[in-house]
């Protein structure tokens, strides 16, 4: 038989254990382990993960940190405020931001009867946290300790309630002065914020109280309602004649507690005063689970507590809708709610932005497409996508394809990893093996994900084998993905590695931007953060040899190659090996037969001779013989 060469030049096609390893393309294999292949065709070794000083947050006393983001205050990209949680289970909870390179803790609101909206701290709640931020703000969806119905927002000041809660009435209303002031009044209140002459917020109206003027007064003493103490600067006193028709007669600043009302009633409050918005116009956000922006409307999936709203979305209305604090109210009077088979296919479970005003509610079972109408008393129309698709919680990864379109990509419970964009909705095959794996069951986190744009990578680390934690990691290279057949239809494929050890455990993950130095030359850096238990917290990925300090083995196992037929022999007389050098490191080749009958294997290192930057490595003792199959192992001793 004649001689032939086996040439490796290309394993860009990625790791495989959905099909057969002897039937995989020859660009394929069957573990990439700790290898990534963005930048070689055969792979290399992946960087590991460095701890981001935590200085001065106070997160370094609890047991780990268990939710981390950013957002633009000022809304300069260059300058994000990092946004993180830590926790002890069943102990305690800490939240800091990190502004200009400095931390410093998150004061917590507090109401007037001394009940603070510190977070649960319990296992669920705990891993639950989400953010998003709009107009300036960092909206917060957390259980808090005393089971208050209300969003939170971040004001760069206050974790606080969003909105302010609607007043009891007014305290009393009595004669003033002296003079004619008669026929019956209403009044009641409202609490807003302003931000210089502009109100950022505003409350419902109180219930309106009666006065009947003696009819020797000059006027009518109104005393406020108590403070909520939830931001409010100024309150607003409304007046009526028949208690319907409202007007606002006095806005004051919150210090002075009463107002004069003269008004005569020939004249009117329709002429000395504001007409008042609808009631309704501003209810409050409730304890959603799930947050999202679509242009500049905020949209709030599920509930915290309440069952009949788990599998519903609200949204709020446009910014420059008539009405103050359009992002921190949900008015009663459009139709801005959608139940979406409640008890079916179960409660929400994430929310995905598309492109072009479109949007994605996911369920355990199901997924449902929104769409802008223009409409604003109708301001989405939806339609149940699949009735058998879904997504597990925080899997769900907003990037783009191979081709640069926008997508989602998200990880089904029964399916594994999947995409929606402009191919419709796909499977992502190639990792079947491994998604059995998965623990659907895990009481904290089963799943996490980011979309790593540098370097055109989905990144999810998973919960396996009866972790209750993620303590594996799934990377797709999404450049390297072209169709391929899935069971049920539509697919793509190709671009998998895997990832063990330290990085693997985090139990939070977010891209972050930060500006750093490269040989003296400041550079902005956009690349995945993630949490961990104590000591090592928050650790900037993608940087290292090692995680967080703990070696890690990266393996590159082939397919096995079949030469000869299965009914010949055949075998190897030397092996070479071109590499990235390296002074310092050393890499084991390895020849295995038959799928582990026999193994030989020699310790190189890669050394350069002289100053190239690329090393051939002859192994002339590297051999084997008598086999029907070859696999090449390339890994760290």
């Amino acid at each position: 038989m004649a001689e032939k060469d086996l040439q490796i030049t290309s394993l860009a096609g990625g790791m495989n254990n959905t099909d057969a390893p002897s039937e995989l393309p020859d660009d394929q294999c069957v573990l990439l382990e700790n290898v990534e292949i963005f930048g070689s065709a055969i792979g290399e070794r992946r960087n590991g993960c460095g701890p981001l000083d935590i200085t001065g947050s106070g997160l370094d006393t609890e047991a780990g940190v268990t939710y981390l983001t950013q957002w633009f205050p000022t809304n300069e990209v260059l300058n994000p405020e990092f946004f993180a949680v830590a926790a002890t289970i069943g102990a305690s909870v800490k939240i800091a931001v990190r502004t200009n390179g400095v931390w410093r803790p998150v004061v917590v609101y507090v109401d007037p009867q001394g009940d603070s909206d510190l977070p649960l701290n319990d296992t669920e709640s705990v891993y639950s946290w989400r953010t998003q931020s709009l107009n300036g703000k960092l909206f917060v969806a957390y259980a808090n300790s005393n089971g208050v119905d209300r969003l939170h927002v971040w004001d760069g000041t206050t974790l606080r309630r969003t909105g302010i809660t609607q007043p009891v009435p007014p305290v009393s209303a009595v004669d003033e002065g002296t003079g004619t002031f008669n026929t019956v009044r209403y009044y009641r209140a409202r609490f807003v914020s302003m931000a210089g002459d502009v109100v950022s917020r505003r409350s419902e109206p109180s219930e309106s109280i009666t006065f009947t003027p003696s009819g020797t007064g000059a006027g009518a003493t109104v005393t406020g309602p108590p403070l909520p103490n939830e931001g409010e600067t100024h309150w607003e006193l409304e007046a009526s004649l028949n208690n319907v028709a409202f007007y606002r007669i006095a806005r004051t600043v919150i210090a002075t507690t009463t107002v004069n009302d003269e008004v005569d009633a020939v004249v009117g409050y329709a002429v000395a005063g504001t007409l008042s918005e609808e009631v309704g116009t501003y209810l409050l956000l409730r304890a959603a689970r799930y947050l999202l922006v679509d242009g500049d409307r905020l949209i709030l999936g599920g509930h915290r507590s309440d069952i009949t709203k788990k599998s519903q979305v609200a949204w709020t209305p446009v910014l420059n809708d008539p009405g103050a604090g359009s992002d921190e109210r949900m008015p009663l009077g459009v139709n801005n709610s959608v139940n979406l088979d409640n008890f079916d296919g179960g409660p929400l479970t994430d929310l995905g932005s598309g492109s072009v005003g479109t949007w994605y509610a996911f369920k355990w079972k199901r997924i449902y497409k929104f769409t802008r109408t223009g409409d604003v008393n109708r301001a989405y129309e939806n339609m149940l996508l699949s009735a058998t698709r879904g997504a597990i919680t925080g899997s769900v990864v907003r990037g783009v394809d191979e081709g640069g379109a926008g997508c989602l990509y998200f990880l089904d419970p029964s399916m594994g990893p999947s995409r929606l964009g402009t191919g419709g909705l796909q499977a992502i095959v190639g990792l079947r093996e491994t998604w059995t794996h998965i623990n659907l069951q895990a009481d904290a986190v089963v799943a996490r994900g980011v979309y790593y744009a540098d370097k055109q990578q989905v990144i999810w680390w998973i919960a396996i084998d009866g972790s209750n934690t993620p303590n594996y990691v799934i990377k797709l290279q999404v450049s390297e993905l072209r169709a391929q057949s899935a069971s049920g239809g539509n697919g793509v494929g190709r671009g998998w590695s895997v990832a063990t050890g330290r990085i693997a455990e985090a139990v939070t993950a977010s891209v972050l931007t930060e500006i750093v130095s490269i040989n003296g030359v400041p550079r902005v850096s956009d690349r995945p953060f993630i949490g961990l238990t104590a000591p090592d917290f928050i650790q900037r990925c993608d940087v290292e040899t090692t995680d967080a300090g703990v070696p890690y083995r990266a393996i590159i196992r082939t397919k096995p190659y079949i030469l000869a037929g299965l009914l010949n022999k055949w075998g190897a007389m030397t092996a070479a090996l071109l590499a990235t050098a390296n002074a310092t490191n050393n890499i084991l080749v390895k020849f295995i037969r038959d799928f582990g009958k026999e193994t030989n294997q020699i310790l190189t290192p890669l050394a350069p001779e002289g100053t190239e930057d690329q090393v051939i490595k002859v192994f002339d003792d590297l051999v084997m013989s008598n086999a029907a199959t070859i696999q090449v192992e390339i890994c760290d001793p």
